[in-house]
């Protein structure tokens, strides 16, 4: 949950670690598929999660920049 009081690089880091977590379910859940239409949308749907690993990462080096 998002605290209304926290500091934009905490929530970065949050949305981080919950896509990270997104990444790990997908990537499971196509290891564990019998169904191979199945796993080509979970594999998909890692990918797009690492995307947005990448994003946020991204952003976070920019923060830190900003207050270097």
């Amino acid at each position: 949950m998002i605290d209304p009081a926290m500091k934009p690089v905490d929530i970065l880091r949050l949305a981080l670690e919950r896509e990270k977590a997104a990444f790990q379910f997908y990537e499971e859940a196509a290891r564990v598929s019998s169904d191979p239409a199945s796993r080509v949308t979970f594999l998909d749907l890692a990918e797009e999660e690492k995307r947005h690993i990448r994003q946020l990462e991204e952003e976070l080096d920019r923060y830190y920049q900003g207050d270097n």
